[in-house]
Protein backbone atom coordinates (compact mmCIF):
# COMPACT_ATOMS: atom_id res chain seq x y z
CA UNK A 1 0.00 0.00 0.00
CA UNK A 2 1.23 3.40 -0.53
CA UNK A 3 -0.14 5.06 2.94
CA UNK A 4 -1.03 4.03 5.98
CA UNK A 5 -3.21 5.89 8.64
CA UNK A 6 -2.87 4.08 12.02
CA UNK A 7 -5.72 5.57 14.98
CA UNK A 8 -5.52 4.36 18.28
CA UNK A 9 -8.21 3.39 20.78
CA UNK A 10 -7.97 6.72 22.19
CA UNK A 11 -8.33 8.42 18.88
CA UNK A 12 -11.04 6.12 18.35
CA UNK A 13 -12.68 6.98 21.63
CA UNK A 14 -12.58 10.68 20.62
CA UNK A 15 -14.04 10.21 17.59
CA UNK A 16 -16.85 8.34 18.95
CA UNK A 17 -17.56 10.41 21.55
CA UNK A 18 -18.68 13.14 19.00
CA UNK A 19 -21.01 10.65 17.70
CA UNK A 20 -22.35 9.73 20.50
CA UNK A 21 -22.66 13.20 22.02
CA UNK A 22 -24.67 14.06 18.75
CA UNK A 23 -27.79 11.48 19.19
CA UNK A 24 -30.34 11.92 20.84
CA UNK A 25 -34.03 11.62 19.26
CA UNK A 26 -37.63 11.29 20.47
CA UNK A 27 -40.93 9.62 19.51
CA UNK A 28 -44.23 9.39 20.56
CA UNK A 29 -47.33 6.30 20.35
CA UNK A 30 -50.79 6.06 21.60
CA UNK A 31 -52.54 2.36 22.74
CA UNK A 32 -55.81 1.59 24.69
CA UNK A 33 -55.18 -1.27 27.83
CA UNK A 34 -58.09 -2.23 29.22
CA UNK A 35 -60.22 1.12 30.77
CA UNK A 36 -57.08 3.48 30.19
CA UNK A 37 -55.74 5.16 27.11
CA UNK A 38 -52.54 5.81 27.07
CA UNK A 39 -50.33 8.44 24.88
CA UNK A 40 -46.98 8.32 25.95
CA UNK A 41 -43.74 10.34 23.96
CA UNK A 42 -39.94 9.08 24.33
CA UNK A 43 -36.82 11.10 24.38
CA UNK A 44 -33.09 9.50 24.12
CA UNK A 45 -29.66 11.09 24.74
CA UNK A 46 -26.60 8.74 25.16
CA UNK A 47 -23.81 9.51 26.81
CA UNK A 48 -20.58 7.88 27.63
CA UNK A 49 -19.02 4.86 26.94
CA UNK A 50 -15.30 3.49 26.39
CA UNK A 51 -14.09 2.01 22.97
CA UNK A 52 -12.31 -1.19 22.67
CA UNK A 53 -10.68 -2.32 19.05
CA UNK A 54 -11.12 -6.15 18.40
CA UNK A 55 -8.14 -7.53 16.09
CA UNK A 56 -8.85 -9.11 12.89
CA UNK A 57 -10.39 -11.41 11.92
CA UNK A 58 -13.01 -10.64 14.50
CA UNK A 59 -11.93 -6.59 13.25
CA UNK A 60 -14.92 -4.89 15.12
CA UNK A 61 -15.44 -1.29 17.47
CA UNK A 62 -16.66 -2.49 21.16
CA UNK A 63 -18.14 0.21 23.01
CA UNK A 64 -19.20 -0.49 26.38
CA UNK A 65 -21.11 1.53 28.85
CA UNK A 66 -22.89 3.75 26.71
CA UNK A 67 -25.52 5.31 29.17
CA UNK A 68 -29.24 6.07 27.11
CA UNK A 69 -31.44 8.20 29.45
CA UNK A 70 -34.22 9.92 28.85
CA UNK A 71 -37.72 10.73 29.75
CA UNK A 72 -41.67 9.46 29.10
CA UNK A 73 -44.28 11.77 29.12
CA UNK A 74 -47.57 9.93 29.59
CA UNK A 75 -50.94 10.70 29.33
CA UNK A 76 -53.17 8.32 30.70
CA UNK A 77 -56.85 8.90 29.93
CA UNK A 78 -59.38 7.03 32.49
CA UNK A 79 -62.96 7.39 31.55
CA UNK A 80 -65.12 6.60 34.51
CA UNK A 81 -68.22 5.41 33.24
CA UNK A 82 -66.75 2.53 31.72
CA UNK A 83 -66.22 1.36 35.45
CA UNK A 84 -69.19 3.13 36.77
CA UNK A 85 -73.02 2.58 36.28
CA UNK A 86 -75.40 5.60 35.48
CA UNK A 87 -76.76 7.01 39.20
CA UNK A 88 -79.95 8.57 38.84
CA UNK A 89 -81.39 10.84 41.63
CA UNK A 90 -84.17 9.86 42.44
CA UNK A 91 -83.71 6.33 40.88
CA UNK A 92 -87.18 6.55 38.91
CA UNK A 93 -89.38 9.54 37.68
CA UNK A 94 -93.04 9.35 38.59
CA UNK A 95 -95.00 10.64 36.08
CA UNK A 96 -99.13 11.54 35.86
CA UNK A 97 -101.42 13.26 33.41
CA UNK A 98 -103.34 16.00 34.63
CA UNK A 99 -106.24 17.58 33.10
CA UNK A 100 -105.93 20.75 31.39
CA UNK A 101 -102.11 20.72 32.37
CA UNK A 102 -100.94 17.23 30.41
CA UNK A 103 -98.39 14.84 31.05
CA UNK A 104 -96.11 16.15 34.08
CA UNK A 105 -93.34 14.26 35.69
CA UNK A 106 -91.19 14.28 39.18
CA UNK A 107 -87.79 15.99 38.64
CA UNK A 108 -84.93 13.57 38.11
CA UNK A 109 -81.20 14.32 38.11
CA UNK A 110 -78.63 11.74 36.50
CA UNK A 111 -74.83 11.83 37.04
CA UNK A 112 -72.63 12.25 33.93
CA UNK A 113 -69.34 10.53 35.00
CA UNK A 114 -66.07 12.79 33.99
CA UNK A 115 -63.21 11.74 31.74
CA UNK A 116 -60.04 11.61 34.13
CA UNK A 117 -56.36 12.65 32.20
CA UNK A 118 -53.50 11.83 34.72
CA UNK A 119 -50.08 13.68 32.72
CA UNK A 120 -46.96 12.20 34.28
CA UNK A 121 -43.12 12.26 33.61
CA UNK A 122 -41.20 9.02 34.15
CA UNK A 123 -37.10 9.57 33.78
CA UNK A 124 -35.20 6.36 33.18
CA UNK A 125 -31.52 5.74 32.43
CA UNK A 126 -29.28 2.79 31.68
CA UNK A 127 -26.56 1.18 30.43
CA UNK A 128 -25.52 -0.82 27.54
CA UNK A 129 -22.78 -2.27 25.04
CA UNK A 130 -23.35 -2.13 21.87
CA UNK A 131 -20.25 -3.68 18.77
CA UNK A 132 -19.84 -2.22 15.40
CA UNK A 133 -18.62 -3.42 12.24
CA UNK A 134 -16.17 -1.17 10.29
CA UNK A 135 -16.43 -1.49 6.28
CA UNK A 136 -15.03 1.76 3.66
CA UNK A 137 -17.75 3.33 1.33
CA UNK A 138 -16.69 5.23 -1.78
CA UNK A 139 -19.09 8.31 -1.39
CA UNK A 140 -18.88 10.85 -3.82
CA UNK A 141 -15.70 12.69 -3.36
CA UNK A 142 -14.61 11.26 -0.42
CA UNK A 143 -13.91 7.80 0.88
CA UNK A 144 -15.45 6.46 4.33
CA UNK A 145 -14.53 4.30 7.35
CA UNK A 146 -18.00 3.55 8.40
CA UNK A 147 -19.47 1.77 11.31
CA UNK A 148 -22.91 -0.51 11.39
CA UNK A 149 -23.82 -1.46 14.82
CA UNK A 150 -24.87 -5.29 15.36
CA UNK A 151 -28.20 -6.22 16.89
CA UNK A 152 -28.34 -5.23 20.70
CA UNK A 153 -30.94 -5.43 23.07
CA UNK A 154 -31.78 -2.80 26.02
CA UNK A 155 -33.13 -3.22 28.97
CA UNK A 156 -35.59 -0.83 30.81
CA UNK A 157 -37.71 -1.56 32.93
CA UNK A 158 -40.30 1.12 34.56
CA UNK A 159 -42.90 -1.47 35.82
CA UNK A 160 -41.63 -0.46 39.53
CA UNK A 161 -43.19 3.12 38.37
CA UNK A 162 -46.98 1.39 38.28
CA UNK A 163 -47.65 1.87 41.83
CA UNK A 164 -46.96 4.97 41.30
CA UNK A 165 -48.62 5.59 38.63
CA UNK A 166 -51.87 4.10 40.48
CA UNK A 167 -51.53 6.57 43.16
CA UNK A 168 -51.54 9.84 40.74
CA UNK A 169 -55.02 7.68 39.27
CA UNK A 170 -56.45 7.69 42.68
CA UNK A 171 -55.35 11.16 43.83
CA UNK A 172 -57.36 12.37 40.25
CA UNK A 173 -60.15 10.44 40.99
CA UNK A 174 -60.56 11.49 44.57
CA UNK A 175 -60.30 14.85 43.45
CA UNK A 176 -62.78 14.84 40.48
CA UNK A 177 -65.33 12.78 42.36
CA UNK A 178 -65.29 14.26 45.91
CA UNK A 179 -66.93 17.71 44.72
CA UNK A 180 -69.92 15.36 44.00
CA UNK A 181 -72.38 15.98 46.94
CA UNK A 182 -72.99 13.58 49.45
CA UNK A 183 -72.26 10.69 47.60
CA UNK A 184 -68.91 12.04 46.32
CA UNK A 185 -66.72 10.53 48.33
CA UNK A 186 -68.08 7.65 49.10
CA UNK A 187 -68.01 6.65 45.19
CA UNK A 188 -64.31 7.97 44.96
CA UNK A 189 -63.19 5.54 47.54
CA UNK A 190 -65.31 2.65 45.96
CA UNK A 191 -63.72 3.52 42.32
CA UNK A 192 -59.92 3.87 43.76
CA UNK A 193 -60.20 0.25 45.50
CA UNK A 194 -61.08 -0.86 41.70
CA UNK A 195 -58.42 1.08 40.59
CA UNK A 196 -55.70 0.02 43.04
CA UNK A 197 -56.40 -3.77 41.20
CA UNK A 198 -55.59 -2.42 38.23
CA UNK A 199 -51.96 -2.48 38.78
CA UNK A 200 -50.92 -5.64 36.98
CA UNK A 201 -52.46 -4.11 34.00
CA UNK A 202 -50.28 -1.00 33.99
CA UNK A 203 -47.27 -3.14 34.98
CA UNK A 204 -48.03 -4.52 31.20
CA UNK A 205 -48.86 -0.41 29.87
CA UNK A 206 -44.60 0.32 31.45
CA UNK A 207 -43.24 -3.16 29.72
CA UNK A 208 -44.78 -2.06 26.50
CA UNK A 209 -43.09 1.75 26.75
CA UNK A 210 -40.18 -0.15 27.71
CA UNK A 211 -39.85 -1.68 24.58
CA UNK A 212 -40.61 1.76 22.73
CA UNK A 213 -37.82 3.11 24.01
CA UNK A 214 -35.19 -0.03 22.36
CA UNK A 215 -37.58 0.54 19.43
CA UNK A 216 -36.46 4.55 19.50
CA UNK A 217 -33.02 3.66 19.75
CA UNK A 218 -33.42 1.94 16.25
CA UNK A 219 -34.21 5.84 15.28
CA UNK A 220 -30.87 6.92 16.01
CA UNK A 221 -28.10 6.33 12.86
CA UNK A 222 -25.44 5.33 15.63
CA UNK A 223 -28.35 2.35 16.34
CA UNK A 224 -29.54 1.86 13.16
CA UNK A 225 -29.57 -2.05 11.46
CA UNK A 226 -28.93 -0.50 8.20
CA UNK A 227 -27.82 3.00 8.12
CA UNK A 228 -23.96 3.25 8.41
CA UNK A 229 -21.89 6.10 10.32
CA UNK A 230 -19.11 7.85 8.97
CA UNK A 231 -16.01 6.98 11.80
CA UNK A 232 -13.29 8.73 9.54
CA UNK A 233 -13.82 10.85 6.06
CA UNK A 234 -10.97 10.99 3.88
CA UNK A 235 -11.11 13.24 0.12
CA UNK A 236 -9.80 11.18 -2.58
CA UNK A 237 -7.86 13.59 -3.96
CA UNK A 238 -4.55 14.57 -2.03
CA UNK A 239 -2.23 17.15 -2.43
CA UNK A 240 1.25 16.83 -1.99
CA UNK A 241 4.63 18.58 -1.90
CA UNK A 242 8.00 17.75 -2.13
CA UNK A 243 10.39 16.55 0.83
CA UNK A 244 11.73 19.13 2.87
CA UNK A 245 11.95 22.61 1.54
CA UNK A 246 10.24 23.07 -1.66
CA UNK A 247 11.87 25.14 -4.08
CA UNK A 248 10.14 28.28 -5.37
CA UNK A 249 7.55 27.49 -8.27
CA UNK A 250 7.72 23.64 -7.22
CA UNK A 251 3.76 23.21 -7.78
CA UNK A 252 1.85 20.99 -5.58
CA UNK A 253 1.29 17.13 -6.77
CA UNK A 254 -2.62 16.04 -6.64
CA UNK A 255 -2.64 12.18 -6.37
CA UNK A 256 -6.29 10.54 -5.78
CA UNK A 257 -6.64 7.63 -3.67
CA UNK A 258 -7.67 4.21 -5.80
CA UNK A 259 -8.29 2.10 -2.88
CA UNK A 260 -8.37 1.90 0.84
CA UNK A 261 -8.94 -0.47 3.04
CA UNK A 262 -9.34 -0.15 6.94
CA UNK A 263 -8.84 -3.23 9.37
CA UNK A 264 -7.98 -3.84 13.61
CA UNK A 265 -4.04 -4.34 13.76
CA UNK A 266 -2.60 -4.55 17.65
CA UNK A 267 -5.52 -2.56 18.39
CA UNK A 268 -5.27 0.02 16.10
CA UNK A 269 -7.49 1.13 13.11
CA UNK A 270 -5.33 1.00 10.31
CA UNK A 271 -6.54 2.75 7.26
CA UNK A 272 -4.47 1.12 3.85
CA UNK A 273 -4.72 3.49 1.16
CA UNK A 274 -3.50 3.07 -2.98
CA UNK A 275 -2.66 6.11 -4.68
CA UNK A 276 -3.22 6.25 -8.55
Amino acid sequence: MDATLALSEGGANTLMQRLISLASTSSSSSATFGPFTVGYSVSVALAGGTVQLLDAPVNRVRVNGINVSGSVGVFLTFDLGNILPTICIPPFRVCVTIPFVGRVCTPQVCITWPSVTIPLTLPYSANLSAEFGISVASVGPNWEIDLLVFPFTLSVDLTPSAPLIIAAVQASVSATLGSIPLIGPLIAGLVNTVIGALTPLLSGVLAVISGFIDTVLGLLNLFSLTIPVPLLTFAKTQAFLPAGLPMPGDPEVDMTIAALNAQVVDQELLATADFA
